[in-house]
């Protein structure tokens, strides 16, 4: 079933006007936890590494997208936004026992 329109593209003179976008804060703070949840679960991927201090590549990706935009046939287009973020994550293993943690080599 296609997407109803629901609403259309700015003007140029509304585009003009607009001084950005306010997100709610409740939906951020939702969404950055899951966010969490994910470097959490992609960093437990190296465990299996001996070194205990690690500096780790992070990406992500945010994508927005909002469907129901009337486009120029009329029919409901969907307009995605997307950003790429990099950066470095430093970590460290947490032992249940740090006696019997493995040697590392200096």
């Amino acid at each position: 079933m296609d997407e109803p329109v629901t609403t259309r593209y700015t003007t140029p003179a509304e585009k003009a006007n607009i001084a950005g976008i306010e997100l709610n804060a409740d939906d951020v703070t939702h969404v950055m936890s899951l966010v969490d949840k994910g470097l959490v679960g992609a960093a437990a991927m190296h465990e299996g590494a001996v070194q205990e201090d690690m500096a780790l590549s992070a990406k992500v990706t945010v994508e927005l997208t909002r469907g129901g935009i009337a486009g120029a046939d009329g029919s409901a287009e969907e307009l995605t936004g997307t950003e790429e973020i990099t950066g470095t994550i430093r970590a460290r293993k947490v032992f249940l026992d740090p006696d019997k943690a493995p040697q590392v080599d200096a």
